[in-house]
This record gives structure tokens, C-alpha cells and sequence, in this order.
């Protein structure tokens, strides 16, 4: 058999080119892949930093002129936000996820579910969630206050859009204030978990397991010392013992033995610095107590 050079030629150079074919293909895949996961980490970061607004009112007119505000103030100050309006308390607890607001402008006397038991339901869930209740009467006032929900009073018969203006701007200093995510990387999947929303977190074996403010659990096979350097020395996260750190915006009651979160989980101190702990608990609310006078 004779085998002609420029046969061998044709068959290498047809051989190569499809080898080039391939490496290209398969580069592009992975760029355009990188490029996706890219995108996706930044959608991500966006949404960590949305905001979301409720209005329950039950006079039209008021959520519209309300509505109305807000957008002018976030066309002036931009930031990205959602509003959601909702004409009784009853609807918003049905179609709602209440624990995802920010704030929250709320009038106490409607039919059914009246804006101070709104407050007290999503305070009890929801200690971040800033709380403005928008009323035509200044006769409950102190229940209002009472509930340790409210932010702000707003009357109705006096409102002006500088008002909103005004308590838009304290708002979002004070949410400001605990603005921050948590970011790590579990396998393929990119997780950011909003300081605010954590309510304590704990080491599981070769997991981390993190608790919410609406007492949901999320478990990541991601070790703990990682997780713990993001929050070193980061108000208002304390570790509290070897392998536990907690939110003190989450904590109800201390003693020289446990702190008790909202979910009325028991998380212990560690004896030999009890007394330490406990000075930091209690200057960082006294440091918050002072802030929210001010």
C-alpha cells in the first residue's frame, strides 16, 4: 500500500484543526459560564442591598399620596427599593412575607387587625423592621410607643411630603447602621445572608448552621472559623462560646450562665469570661438605648 505524503499532510492538518475546534469551543463554554456566575454573584450583592417598603392603610387616597413621596424621595435619593401597598392588616399577613420589610408605615385604626397588633406581630419576628405609624388621631400614641415598635408617629391631618422626607432620611440611618452581608461560597452556590436577618449561628461537626430572625435554619457544610473571621469584632455579633456567635439585637433575657434568643433557644457563655460577656452585652445596649434617644 502506498501511502502518498499529501495524504498524511491533509489527515494531521484536519486532525488539528478539529482539536483547535474543540479547545475553542470548550473556552468559550467556561468564559461564558464564568461570565454567568459573575452575574449572578452581582445580582446577588443588588439584592442584598434592596430595600422594601410596606404601606397598610385602609384610605386609598393615603397609600397613593403616600406611595407618591416615597418615590419622589428615592428619585432624589437613590437607593434600590420596592413598595407594597396593602388596604388592611389581614392582606398583608396573607399575601405577604412580613419578615423582608424594612419599614413599614402603618395606620392604627382600621377595621379587623388595627395597627398596634400589626406592630406587636412583626416585632415579635422582626426587631429591624423600622415601624412608622400614619394616623389622623393622637390618642393612642403611647400604645403605639408602648409596643417598642414604633419608630416614628406621623399625623395625618399635618403630614407634608418634607415629613416623609425627613423620617425616610432617620430611617435609613439607623438601618444603615446594620447594613452588611455575610458572603462564603458552599460547593457551586454563592450565599450572602444579611447581618441584620441573622439571629445566631453555631458550629455541627463539619457544618455551620445560622438561625434567622423568623427562626428558620439554614445548614452549610462550610467550617466555622471561616464564618467567625467575617464577624470578628463586629458590632452587634458576639461569640459567646467556643463555636457559638449570636446577634445581641437578638437576645431577650442574660444571666451569668445562657443568653435566650427570641426563639427562646438557651446558648451558654463561657464561665471563665461570663462576666465580660455580660459588660458587652450591656454596654452595646446601653450604647443603642442612648442612639435611639438621641
Amino acid at each position: 500500500i502506498v501511502i502518498h505524503p499529501h495524504t498524511i499532510t491533509n489527515y494531521i492538518f484536519k486532525k488539528t484543526f478539529c482539536q483547535e475546534v474543540i479547545f475553542n469551543f470548550l473556552n468559550w463554554t467556561f468564559c461564558f459560564f464564568y461570565y454567568i456566575l459573575f452575574m449572578i454573584s452581582i445580582l446577588n450583592m443588588l439584592w442584598s442591598m434592596h430595600m422594601k417598603i410596606a404601606i397598610i392603610d385602609d384610605d386609598q387616597n393615603d397609600r397613593e399620596y403616600l406611595t407618591t413621596y416615597i418615590k419622589n424621595y428615592g428619585q432624589n435619593h437613590p437607593f434600590p427599593f420596592s413598595i407594597d401597598t396593602f388596604s388592611s392588616g389581614e392582606l398583608f399577613f396573607k399575601n405577604s412575607i412580613y419578615t423582608e420589610y424594612s419599614i413599614i408605615f402603618v395606620d392604627i385604626y382600621m377595621e379587623g387587625i388595627d395597627g398596634v397588633e400589626i406592630a406587636h406581630t412583626i416585632h415579635s419576628s422582626n426587631k429591624d423592621c423600622l415601624i412608622i405609624f400614619f394616623t389622623s388621631s393622637q390618642d393612642d400614641m403611647w400604645r403605639a410607643i408602648k409596643t417598642h415598635a414604633c419608630f416614628d408617629y406621623l399625623l395625618k391631618t399635618s403630614v407634608t411630603e418634607q415629613n416623609i422626607n425627613d423620617v425616610l432620611d432617620s430611617a435609613l440611618k439607623r438601618l444603615h447602621k446594620y447594613d452588611g452581608t455575610l458572603d462564603f461560597i458552599v460547593g457551586k452556590k454563592n450565599f450572602s445572608l444579611n447581618f441584620s436577618q441573622l439571629q445566631y449561628l453555631f458550629s455541627k461537626d463539619k457544618y455551620t448552621v445560622f438561625t434567622f430572625s423568623d427562626n428558620k435554619q439554614l445548614q452549610c457544610r462550610i467550617t466555622f472559623s471561616s464564618i467567625a473571621e467575617q464577624l470578628h469584632e463586629k458590632e452587634p455579633f458576639l461569640s459567646c462560646n467556643r463555636g457559638i456567635i449570636l446577634n445581641m439585637n437578638y437576645v431577650c433575657q442574660a444571666n451569668n450562665e445562657v443568653f435566650i434568643m427570641q426563639d427562646g433557644k438557651h446558648l451558654p457563655l463561657r464561665r471563665k469570661d461570663c462576666n465580660e460577656l455580660l459588660k458587652k452585652y450591656q454596654d452595646y445596649q446601653f450604647k443603642k438605648l442612648n442612639e435611639e434617644v438621641i
